[in-house]
């Protein structure tokens, strides 16, 4: 199993490179720093953080499945970026190895890992910081404006992707902060994980 340790900080890449190194499982690991010595290193893994996960879009085509490494991130912060990248799962540094290496095996097996306390304070997080019944006054244009607002998409691309003029849009992001009563594009992604939530039951 070949991981790329991306992360901002050394001390926690290097550390968690050694632990894995240990591994009688055989896990081949780089750090985003380091040159491989062949271009045959294509990870199966890719373990980043909030300062280098933007970077990975910038990437071309990889295959690699996606860690985002919690360091104490909010829960509005997670949300919004399980909302805008593309993560395969969300992991405490606080985590055991034991544990890392079964959400590593979960992950490649197709599942998303997040951790039990996790999940539960995103669902509360949303709950509570949309009123019950709140988004049940928006519409169908409304709804799929919020998701691409929590997505950071700037009025422009969303004016693209849903067929609209540009002041379509603003006009629609005001009715939305009247309706909720917020008035910061980053207060919708709880919202939208809450959206979420409810179209999975």
């Amino acid at each position: 199993m070949k991981i790329l340790i991306n992360l901002g900080s050394l001390l926690l890449g290097t550390a968690l490179q050694e632990l894995l190194a240990r591994e009688p499982e055989g896990y081949r690991t780089l750090a985003a720093t380091d040159t491989p010595s062949n271009d045959s290193f294509n990870p199966d893994f890719m373990i980043a953080d909030r300062h280098t996960i933007r970077r990975i879009a910038l990437l071309p085509e990889m295959e690699a499945k996606i860690i985002l490494m919690d360091y104490g991130l909010s829960e509005e912060e997670i949300a919004s970026l399980l909302l805008s990248q593309k993560l395969d799962g969300v992991m405490a540094t606080t985590t055991d190895l034991d544990l890392f290496k079964k959400a590593l095996h979960a992950i490649s097996e197709g599942q998303i890992w997040i951790d039990n306390d996790k999940i539960k304070a995103l669902v509360n997080h949303a709950e509570s910081a949309v009123g019950a019944g709140q988004d049940e006054s928006l519409s169908k244009k409304e709804r799929e404006i919020v998701m691409l607002v929590s997505q950071g998409l700037t009025n422009r691309e969303i004016a693209s992707i849903a067929c609209i003029s540009e002041q379509t849009v603003k006009t629609h992001i005001s009715r939305i902060f009247r309706k909720l009563n917020v008035s910061r594009r980053s207060q919708l992604v709880p919202l939208e994980m809450k959206l979420k939530i409810s179209d999975a039951q």
